[in-house]
């Protein structure tokens, strides 16, 4: 009977897990859409999405914050892996900044990261910052003004 009910958390961890992929992929699917909506409404005035989806209400889903997009767009990820992967890879000390960068290329993310590269950088930051308190990280000042960390594995 136990070995039933694990099977059975299981299969609702897999569930839940298929259906955040899908919520995100259906924000982005939206997100498209709108701009899509967007660009041909300046070429053609009289464009007119469908009706329905003019007079209804925005949901909450569609006025995503810029943090909600970033957690979105990693969710499915494991963004410590994913730095401490980048500075494996790298030739020496590099920042926060360099490390979203390096994911959005890694993920070919181009366009949707567009206006999200601050929130991104800091949600690495909060990343590296954890991964120095467990010791597996180090950084060292940057010369100006000391405001920069630059970070590398701890070996």
């Amino acid at each position: 009977m136990a070995g039933v009910v694990d099977e059975l958390k299981g299969k609702l961890v897999e569930l839940a897990g298929q259906l955040e992929a899908i919520r995100a992929e259906a924000a982005v699917l939206e997100a498209q859409r709108q701009a899509f909506e967007t660009v041909i409404a300046c070429y053609d005035p009289d464009f007119s999405s469908s009706g329905a989806s003019d007079l209804k209400r925005k949901t909450s889903a569609d006025r995503r914050t810029p943090t909600k997009r970033v957690t979105a767009l990693l969710r499915n990820r494991n963004p410590r892996h994913i730095a401490l992967d980048i500075l494996r890879k790298s030739d020496g000390p590099v920042a926060a900044a360099e490390v979203a960068q390096r994911f959005v290329a890694q993920e070919q993310l181009g366009d949707m990261v567009e206006g999200l590269n601050s929130h991104l950088t800091s949600r690495f930051a909060a990343i590296l910052d954890g991964l120095y308190k467990q010791d597996l990280v180090r950084f060292e000042q940057s010369g100006d003004a000391g405001s920069r960390r630059l970070w590398e594995i701890n070996r």
